[in-house]
């Protein structure tokens, strides 16, 4: 019981979230729901680092992060497109917001890197 307990403490939200309900019996809504969650906390993440980088910058090198900002986020788009296709299937409800939540945990840490 102590080994599932330390495991358990080290595993990620989303982790947690696959391995319980009925995310963990494999339904793809419940899991869907799980990487939606996860999308929401990178993104709150993400918000969090922009306005502190934001704050403590000059206002011209805000007006270029702002730019940066919004160039990335047609980027991020682009990198992760919803499969809409017939036959994509129900895995898109997986794949679209994971892509979304790679692609902001990488802009965190190099909006919390840049200087």
């Amino acid at each position: 019981m102590l080994l599932f307990a330390v495991m358990l403490a080290g595993s990620t939200p989303l982790d947690r979230c696959l391995n319980s309900g009925e995310a963990a019996a494999g339904v793809t809504s419940a899991m869907s729901a799980c990487f939606v969650a996860d999308y929401k906390r990178a993104d709150a993440q993400l918000n969090l680092a922009y306005r502190a980088t934001m704050r403590r910058l000059s206002r011209s090198r805000q007006a270029a992060l702002r730019t940066s900002q919004r160039a990335w986020i047609a980027e991020r788009d682009r990198a992760c497109p919803i499969d809409d296709a017939p036959g994509a299937g129900t895995v898109e409800t997986l794949n679209h917001p994971g892509c979304l939540t790679e692609e902001s945990e990488r802009r965190t840490a190099w909006l919390r890197g840049y200087r």
